[in-house]
């Protein structure tokens, strides 16, 4: 009890610390000291957001069909994942994200609340992330992972990762690599060909 009195507490000083994405990710210590063995060998890394709950909830309840595991299999995501973004703002891993944000033909900024801008133009001959990446790098005169892990700060192994499999960073790196290169997160994901 003790522990998830010290984990609520670490989880305020984080919300108020992080704002700078309105994203607050936890690290939670409480399930390595669960008396639940099975939790042991969980680390939970989430990353939550009032505003994408928020976004979400509205752009979720317009549907007609009221049912949320139906919406779920509309929009094309789990029933896990649909729930825990409306009950708990939980953001959900990229592919996630995209699948919402293709369903409702909006950016990724607006699904997660970080812009308010609704217009999106969706890319007739969309690109692949690695494809985009690449040539963004081309663009900025960078030859080496090496050298965009050290201008994102990101390890060279997830840069690396990107460059070889068909592999999507989570929300975080995508908005520090797409910060880095003045480019939109839809952009570098290849969904518009717009750049901002």
């Amino acid at each position: 009890m003790f522990l998830l009195f010290i984990f609520d507490n670490i989880s305020r000083l984080l919300s108020n610390q992080l704002k700078k994405y309105s994203t607050i990710i936890l690290l939670t210590i409480y399930a390595l000291y669960c008396p639940n063995k099975q939790n042991l060998q969980v680390v939970l890394f989430m990353a939550l957001s009032k505003n994408f709950q928020n976004r979400f909830i509205e752009l979720t309840d317009d549907l007609d069909e009221k049912s949320k595991s139906k919406r779920a299999k509309i929009i094309g995501i789990s029933n896990t994942t649909y729930s825990n973004a409306y009950n708990y703002g939980i953001i959900p891993k990229t592919s996630s994200l995209i699948r919402i944000a293709d369903y409702f033909n909006i950016s990724i900024r607006f699904l997660i609340g970080n812009t308010d801008i609704e217009h999106f133009e969706k890319s007739v001959n969309q690109v692949k992330f690695k494809e985009r990446l690449l040539d963004l790098q081309k663009e900025k005169g960078i030859s080496t992972v090496y050298e965009l892990s050290e201008s994102v700060h990101i390890h060279r192994n997830n840069i690396a990762q990107w460059n070889k499999s068909d592999c999507i960073p989570l929300i975080d790196d995508l908005i520090i690599v797409a910060d880095f290169f003045k480019v939109s997160i839809d952009y570098l994901l290849g969904r518009t060909d717009d750049k901002m």
